[in-house]
């Protein structure tokens, strides 16, 4: 099994439910000998689980992550001083979709993916897409990315990095490809959840970024009710990758310490 995997792993088993699960099993365990910590135990458990199951403690969550970035202004007619390109961030492929005939792009790389058009569009700039085949596809995801924006959306991509399995090779291996074109700042598009640590990888590893965020995590009037104060499947969903994402930034800046300070794209924001 390799490092990628055990990454998913380890995740998995720290965040609900499976993190909720391994304290439930270890309540049961305790109730055999101490009835009333085990007790304890599976009542912590479960009130965890019937709290991060409610839609808008998900969306409290996604909160603090979308406010680090705002969208930019739906009225942008040029691209702002310096920017030089648009860089797109995978996020997961939609594997052999029976209605392809085999592996296309995922929901949230369908979100990304319609606003760098749009934002093409807008500023008429160069297109890079970043996302590899980190368990050993035979397509990277960025090369359906450039299938997908030339296909369904009319858009042009120049730059493809194919070899990016996390987001950190991202900005690693995009750097590369912005410095042989001489690019040293670009508009970054991501899920706005994901904004901060994407940020945070690429000005770390030299380039100057202005984040174009999409995908906030807003909730219809559906959840404005008493559906937002109900135990669900997407209130879970949305808890679990609010939280493996702070999880994510944290061990980023645990890891990778040692920022580039030399070549085009040297980042300056502070």
């Amino acid at each position: 099994m390799n490092g990628t995997d055990w990454t998913s792993v380890i995740s998995l088993l720290l965040l609900p439910p499976g993190g909720i699960i391994i304290v439930l099993i270890l309540g049961l365990l305790l109730h055999v000998k101490r009835p009333w910590l085990g007790a304890a135990v599976i009542g912590l458990g479960t009130a965890a689980l019937i709290v991060l199951s409610l839609p808008l403690t998900g969306h409290d969550l996604m909160a603090g992550l979308d406010a680090y970035a705002p969208a930019l202004s739906p009225s942008l007619k040029k691209p702002g001083k310096n920017i030089q390109a648009i860089v797109v961030l995978g996020s997961g492929r939609y594997a052999n979709a029976p209605e392809y005939g085999g592996d296309t792009v995922g929901r949230t790389d369908l979100l990304r993916l319609r606003y760098a058009a749009w934002l093409q569009r807008r500023t008429g700039l160069p297109i890079l897409v970043s996302g590899g085949s980190p368990f050993g596809e035979s397509a990277s995801e960025a090369d359906l990315m450039q299938q997908c924006l030339k296909q369904d959306f009319g858009a042009h991509v120049r730059w493809v990095e194919g070899k990016s399995r996390t987001t950190w090779e991202n900005a690693r291996y995009t750097r590369r490809l912005l410095t042989a074109a001489k690019i040293g700042h670009v508009y970054l598009v991501t899920s706005a959840w994901h904004m901060r640590r994407a940020v945070w990888a690429f000005e770390t590893n030299g380039i100057d970024v202005t984040p174009a965020p999409t995908g906030f995590a807003t909730l219809g009037t559906k959840y404005s009710g008493l559906l937002g104060y109900l135990p669900s499947t997407k209130g879970l969903s949305i808890s679990a990758m609010a939280l493996r994402e702070r999880l994510g930034f944290l061990w980023y800046n645990l890891v990778h310490t040692s920022p580039i300070t030399a070549g085009p794209g040297l980042n300056t924001r502070k």
